[in-house]
């Protein structure tokens, strides 16, 4: 049962809602500045670059959209990631976070290197292995606080997700890079719903609960 929400980190729940936000914000834009775009048909990243000649797909409008907004929202998931660090209960899940951080900078990496650039498809097919490298170490970490519920769904469902990435014959790119942006949201907001306090050292002996006042 998912629980503690009032004791997560104010700052914690706040930048995981806006960097969920800017990803889809970002991708309805571009996809409403280039009518061209189809799910069914493209890749994400044919919003921000790429041509006819070399791509098959019209030169984007306004690709500095897609590619800002990828870079911007890799800022958000390194201070969502930065804030889970500060109020970590141990070293896994220190760790959990840290490998966020570089996934955050791979997406940075996915606006930089947009589609075109000879590093495009390195960052983007590690944007998501990072990222579910991830939460699998997150995950193992509630196990680890015997937190079994929580850590279990985690897990399942990036295991799942990987062999349904798999077997599924996508029509685009697109389907499978959403499919992978939802399940990233989903192990977010499953973690940060779960939140489970920092246990603290009571003068007498007792641990007590305790959240960073943000």
């Amino acid at each position: 049962m998912i629980k503690n929400y009032n004791k997560t980190p104010k700052f914690l729940i706040i930048i995981a809602s806006i960097a969920i936000a800017s990803a889809w914000i970002t991708i309805l834009i571009s996809a409403l500045l280039n009518p061209w775009f189809s799910v069914t048909h493209n890749a994400l990243s044919d919003l921000g670059g790429g041509n006819l000649l070399q791509n098959g797909h019209p030169a984007p409008t306004d690709p500095f959209v897609y590619n800002g907004g990828m870079i911007l929202t890799g800022v958000f998931i390194a201070l969502f990631s930065v804030d889970g660090i500060i109020n970590a209960q141990d070293k896994v899940e220190n760790a959990g976070f840290s490998f966020f951080i570089i996934s955050g900078l791979f997406l940075c990496l996915i606006g930089i290197y947009h589609e075109g650039t000879y590093p495009h498809d390195f960052v983007s097919i590690w944007f998501f292995i990072l990222s579910t490298i991830s939460f699998a170490t997150l995950g193992i970490s509630r196990l680890i606080r015997k937190r079994y519920g929580t850590g279990m769904i985690i897990l399942s469902m990036l295991i799942t997700s990987w062999i349904v990435e798999y077997l599924v014959r996508w029509g685009s790119v697109a389907e499978s890079e959403i499919f992978g942006i939802c399940i990233i949201d989903a192990a977010v907001i499953i973690y940060v719903l779960s939140w489970s306090p920092k246990s603290v050292k009571h003068p007498h002996g007792q641990n007590v609960s305790h959240t960073s006042k943000k």
